[in-house]
Formats: structure tokens, sequence, C-alpha cells
């Protein structure tokens, strides 16, 4: 009798730490950090993202090949934060000397939805843009640090000796199905070296180019 008494308080107690523990799945993968990308290794993605460890970083593979780069759309949305994903992307491609590396999700709800539900759970502060919303950091080479970047500060200008790093809440592609209308995306964007990647993407450190 005393046991099964116990047994729902303690049944309670650990579904109440699961939540709290789930809570801030994508406010972490938000801050676009070292451990942004290990989102895909945690329970909900871990079977529809393919990927393994090796020498310590995470390696993905499988998913759709395109211009960008690889992307892996969901038999089932996967609700996350009360955010419905459909997908996830990685893409590193070059354009005109500009490295541009982004990772992220496709979503159902659109981008004033999807930056209103972040903001609920502790999101990183955005600017909004017409109907993208950015948090944008550059590259400071005398603190080899990221910094919060002051748009009035850089309007107009070209980043052509560093890099920026901004989360971004975004429409989806266009060829994707409609029932895709948003997306969040992890960028760097400019000139990368090996020590920004260390602090975003340390999976593609030897890659620098």
């Amino acid at each position: 009798m005393k046991l099964s008494s116990l047994l729902i308080p303690f049944t309670a107690l650990v579904a109440s730490f699961s939540a709290s523990a789930a809570a801030y799945t994508l406010p972490a993968y938000a801050a676009c950090d070292e451990n942004s990308l290990a989102i895909i290794q945690s329970p909900l993605f871990k079977d529809l993202v393919p990927s393994n460890i090796e020498n310590g970083q995470i390696k993905l593979s499988g998913g759709t090949k395109n211009d960008m780069g690889q992307r892996w759309m969901f038999a089932k949305p996967v609700v996350v934060d009360g955010m419905t994903l459909t997908g996830f992307f990685a893409e590193d491609i070059d354009l005109m000397g500009t490295r541009i590396i982004n990772w992220g999700f496709y979503a159902e709800q659109t981008p004033a939805e999807l930056r209103a539900q972040l903001a609920k759970v502790n999101g990183p502060t955005m600017e909004a843009a017409g109907d993208t919303y950015a948090h944008a950091e550059i590259w400071s080479h005398s603190k080899s640090a990221w910094q919060l970047e002051n748009a009035a500060d850089n309007s107009g200008k070209l980043v052509i000796d560093t890099a920026e790093r901004v989360f971004l809440i975004e429409p989806a592609p266009g060829d994707l199905p409609k029932t895709n209308k948003g997306m969040l995306n992890c960028s760097i964007q400019g000139k990368v070296n090996p020590a920004m990647l260390n602090t975003s993407r340390p999976d593609l450190a030897s890659t620098a180019r």
C-alpha cells in the first residue's frame, strides 16, 4: 500500500522533469553555437535525421541532396515548444567568395507565428524586416568571439574580412508543399575561419577555406 501511494507522485515527478528538460529544445538550437547541431541527436530527431559521431563530432548522413546541401523531410510533423516541424536541412556553399553555412528546420507555422511562439520559451530577441526576423552577430577578430551586431552601424556595408552568424526565421522555400510556411535557420556567412566554426559548427572546423 505504501509503495502504491508513492508511485503516482514519483511518476508525476518524472513527467514534470521530462517536460522541463524538453521545454527549451528550440531556444538551445537557436543559439547557433557549438551545441546547436546536437538537437538532431535528441530522441525526437535521432531517427529522422540520420547521424553518427566521428572523432567526437556529429556527421550527418542520408537526406535528399540539392544545389545547396541536404534536406530531410519528416513522414510526420514533430511538435516542439509549440512549433510544428516538418523537416531539417543542412547547407554549405560558396557564393562569389562568400561561404554560407545553414542548418535548421522547416515548419507549418508562418514566420510571425514562429517568432511569437519562440518568444514564449525564451528564444533570442529578434529584429523584423518584412516577413523575416533575425538575431545577428558579427565575429570580432580581436576578441575571438561573436558579438551582437548593430544593424544600423552595418547598414549597406559588405562584410568582407569577417563573418556574420545569424539566427533567422523566414518563409519556407517555394519548392516545398504549401503546408510548409516558415523555417528556422542558423546561418554563418562571410569569410569563415576555423575559430568561428569551433564556436558554431565544430564538425566543419577542418573544412575552413
